[in-house]
């Protein structure tokens, strides 16, 4: 398995795709820093009567989920565009040890890149605010943990990606796909009453990565249920795969 493991990771780190995607996250601290900047602004004019900075995470949350998600895609569409999966399955009889290799390297990679966007963004919106009282030290209850918290996401967001390429074997499929199911939460709670309305919206992975921290109003449910909910999100999507993936030729 180790030997696997290697393998997709060098295969990982071999694509230009890898590197493109990692660089889009940086957008993350452009969105941040202008919402931080806008917020710090009418501070100085209005007093602690509006909206507050925090961590500045939830400014630019749906983009790391979205662009580590692409990374879970782009890690095996591509071999199924050029056919270098059949020697990938070949080589790895078990395809379900073959699949389980792939998730472990792009977990590991989103889980540490979500991690360095989390810690760079919150590094941006407390320059920004520059100690005005509207920011949110790691000391503060819920901060580092939602800081922390942001890594498991990406984390989940990839894995999610690499299932969804898998099942449906196209990388625009797979994006839409990816792009798609997350505004689902957010269109069905329209239509539901109270408090059904409020745990569908909280279905969404930023949305559970705050609650998975214990943010105060970031949902409605606990960092347990939260836990629960991503953990499930990642069993489910691989045991999908690894069914499509034994059951279909390729």
């Amino acid at each position: 398995m180790i030997n696997v493991i290697a393998s997709e990771w060098l295969k990982l780190r071999s694509l230009r795709s890898t590197y493109y995607v990692l660089a889009c996250t940086l957008s993350a601290l452009v969105i941040t820093g202008a919402a931080a900047l806008s917020i710090s602004r009418y501070f100085d004019t209005r007093g602690l009567s509006g909206e507050i900075v925090g961590t500045g995470l939830r400014f630019s949350a749906d983009i790391p989920p979205v662009l580590f998600g692409m990374l879970g895609v782009l890690a095996i569409s591509g071999e199924y565009g050029t056919g270098m999966i059949r020697l990938t399955l070949t080589t790895v009889r078990r395809r379900w040890m073959a699949l389980l290799a792939k998730a472990t390297v792009v977990a590991a990679v989103a889980a540490v890149g979500g991690q360095v966007v989390a810690f760079a963004t919150y590094l941006t919106a407390q320059a920004v605010v520059s100690g005005r009282p509207i920011g949110a030290s790691l000391s503060e209850p819920a901060a580092l943990a939602e800081v922390l918290a942001a890594g498991a996401g990406s984390a989940v967001a990839a894995v999610i990606g690499l299932a969804l390429a898998t099942i449906l074997r196209s990388t625009p499929g797979a994006l839409v796909a990816l792009v798609a199911l997350p505004l689902l939460p957010a269109v069905i709670e329209r239509f539901l009453p109270a408090p059904w309305n409020d745990w569908v919206a909280s279905l969404t992975l930023p949305a559970l990565t705050r609650q998975l921290a214990g943010v105060p109003d970031a949902g409605g449910f606990g960092p347990f249920t939260a836990t629960a909910i991503l953990a499930g999100y990642v069993v489910f999507s691989l045991f999908a795969a690894a069914l499509v993936i034994n059951r279909r030729d390729v």
